[in-house]
């Protein structure tokens, strides 16, 4: 029995998936099965994926194409019908890459711990040429409080809520719970808040992560990155499911209040969305006057309210260049489980 279901989301990156795929096949940990999952894109595209992987003539892996493009979330529930016995599930982008020993520290780690539910390292922020950038992954550790010590995190949901810190790629969670509580919010779909989502649902219990700073992983920044293509804007249907998904629960403690926190100042980027989506100020009011009674003490929210009473065109002006207004995929609502 394998040890880990490796599953490699990709969808018409043919060069890097290949890079990635390498990289999980040299893991030190051998007892593993590896499902490339690819969402669809043109015929000549998948059939070079789909050959190449037969290719490499190793019984580990297979190839599989998805019926339908239904964004990352497809691409998670469709891994996870695939579980077997496999104690842990691990996801992995298809422009990032495993260092050979990740996958032994992580069973290591999660066999020692039974009650943390995954496992993360911290990261090496590789260029599209794959070339390691010491400057860009410090500036990541620092942005999203990686320097942490190894170890089991208590308070591994409060620190999700305040800083973010885990990322689905490479993460590797326990599959047991995870078939138990579900992957994810089962009416959401598309591709953004899939991996807010997923560790949201595997530590709102209160079970622990293990997480080592130690740099185990290869995340590649370029120019079709998320972090490029969607990092600066104020997509609407993207914001509008965070909201969601913040808005149905409640905790307890530092993560009740980092639930708000976080809550509220996504209500005012959405108060901003609907500003420019109507072009008068009345339209962002109801999700404002909710930002401020969530987060009362948050200066620039009433920043952001004193604004909009006294210069909505000019805060309509600039936020306009920011705030994306398109409309979800229709393939991303159609792959999402019916009933």
């Amino acid at each position: 029995m394998a040890r880990v279901l490796v599953g490699v989301m990709t969808r018409n990156r043919l060069r890097y998936a290949r890079e990635t795929v390498r990289s999980v096949l040299a893991q030190r940990c051998t007892d593993i099965r590896v499902i490339v999952s690819e969402n669809p894109t043109t015929p000549e595209a998948a059939r070079e994926l789909r050959d190449w992987v037969a290719s490499l003539g190793d019984a580990r892996i297979e190839y599989v194409l998805q019926p339908v493009d239904g964004g990352e979330y497809g691409q998670g529930r469709a891994l996870l019908a695939r579980l077997r016995d496999e104690p842990y599930i691990c996801f992995m982008h298809d422009d990032d890459a495993m260092g050979p020993d990740y996958l032994a520290r992580a069973v290591a780690a999660l066999d020692a711990a039974p009650q943390a539910v995954l496992f993360q390292s911290g990261q090496q922020v590789i260029d599209g040429d794959g070339l390691a950038r010491e400057d860009w992954s410090d500036d990541y550790a620092r942005f999203q409080s990686r320097q942490r010590p190894e170890g089991l995190m208590a308070d591994a949901l409060a620190v999700l809520l305040r800083h973010g810190l885990f990322s689905i790629s490479g993460a590797v969670l326990r599959s047991v719970p995870l078939r138990a509580r579900g992957l994810v919010d089962p009416d959401l779909g598309g591709i953004y808040p899939f991996e807010f989502n997923v560790f949201l649902r595997a530590l709102e219990g209160g079970a622990p992560a293990w997480y080592t700073p130690d740099r185990l992983l290869q995340y590649r920044w370029h120019a079709q990155s998320m972090r490029h293509t969607d990092g600066a804007t104020l997509t609407g249907y993207m914001v509008r499911d965070l909201v969601t998904l913040l808005e149905r629960r409640r905790f307890d403690g530092q993560a009740e209040r980092m639930r708000r926190r976080l809550l509220a100042y996504n209500l005012r980027n959405l108060a901003m969305i609907e500003l420019v989506a109507a072009g008068r100020a009345g339209a962002a009011w109801p999700a404002m006057r909710r930002a401020l009674r969530l987060h009362p003490t948050g200066t620039s929210l009433w920043r952001s309210a004193a604004d909009l009473l006294l210069r909505p065109a000019g805060l309509q002006h600039h936020f306009a260049p920011r705030v994306n207004l398109a409309a979800p995929s229709p393939s991303w609502a159609e792959a999402i489980p019916r009933g």
